[in-house]
């Protein structure tokens, strides 16, 4: 039986020249579509590319699976069975850092939408009517607090720090980040919050990061703070944020997930005028596919080679 390696996301015929020289002794099955994705068996499959969670109770459940080695289309694992890899000893790498150029993008879209009067503009250019405004915010000089500094984390910093920006970095352990002025732990994130004038959750989403962003963790913030999210939905209380835009702890929020997805229709996020909402998409660019390969053509070349994987392999006890 010939080992496999599965294409389970779209790949270019130069990315499959590349595979074939770094692997020959692989069969290569292209099947990325809803069709050809149930034409193959699967008990030859060692290696999948761009998975997102494809077939997985026929591959994780078989008992002569030969699956080694996954690479997962996202950054976020946490849609993932996460527990069934774990159990069958199935290395998992995910494409964290490939999002960080359009993501960061995204926040100052957002940030710049609503500090300088540009979402108010397009509801004034929709009822042709010209409304100058007096009063609009410059980011310039203001203290940004990034919660998450990986990859992503580290871009918006070093985009921050072009608007002359003071940068506060949250993470794990308070470890000092290029781009940022100062990095504290997470656990004193309540404590230091009240220091930024903008903050960005970044955060992976893990068992302790669930409804991180609180009623307890808003009333800790500076009055008519701006709030971001671009890391994963249920890391932030919808009815808590709804509650600290209310009381003006928080004067805008920018989202771009959210804990259910679609966002329901009924939803009272919709309606209001302190809310921007874009769907899912701060994660999208043209050169995703590029970077996403790069990843894993680096580890197929340690891989074949017999040695660790050392690109954005996931820690099964942190979940990321």
């Amino acid at each position: 039986m010939k080992k496999a390696i599965w294409l389970a996301y779209e790949t270019t015929k130069d990315q499959l020249e590349a595979i074939r020289e770094i692997a020959p002794n692989y069969e290569l099955i292209k099947a990325w579509d809803e069709k050809s994705v149930t034409d193959f068996p699967l008990d030859n499959i060692e290696i999948i590319y761009g998975w997102k969670g494809q077939k997985s109770k026929e591959l994780l459940g078989n008992k002569n699976s030969n699956l080694k080695w996954i690479q997962g289309q996202a950054a976020g694992v946490d849609f993932l069975d996460l527990d069934s890899l774990k159990k069958n000893k199935i290395i998992l790498t995910n494409g964290s850092g490939i999002h960080s150029i359009p993501i960061a993008e995204s926040v100052f879209g957002m940030l710049l939408t609503y500090t300088r009067g540009i979402k108010e503009a397009i509801k004034n250019q929709r009822t042709n009517t010209w409304n100058q405004t007096k009063s609009l915010i410059e980011i310039h000089g203001k203290t940004i607090m990034i919660v998450g500094t990986g990859k992503i984390g580290k871009e918006i910093g070093r985009l921050a720090k072009a608007f002359n920006m003071k940068t506060i970095g949250i993470n794990s352990n308070g470890r000092k980040v290029e781009f940022m002025d100062e990095t504290y732990a997470q656990e004193a994130l309540k404590e230091q919050v009240s220091q930024a004038d903008i903050v960005v959750n970044i955060l992976p989403l893990t068992q302790k990061t669930i409804h991180f962003f609180n009623d307890d963790l808003f009333h800790s913030f500076k009055d008519k703070t701006l709030f971001l999210n671009v890391g994963r939905g249920p890391s932030v209380d919808i009815s808590s944020l709804i509650r600290a835009l209310d009381s003006g702890k928080v004067a805008f929020a920018g989202l771009d997930v959210f804990e259910q997805e679609p966002l329901a229709a009924e939803s009272p996020l919709w309606n209001r005028e302190d809310v921007l909402i874009t769907s899912h998409i701060s994660g999208i660019a043209e050169n995703f596919k590029k970077r996403l390969f790069a990843i894993f053509e680096k580890n197929l070349r340690t891989y074949v080679a017999n040695e660790p994987l050392t690109e954005n392999v996931v820690d099964y006890e942190k979940n990321y």
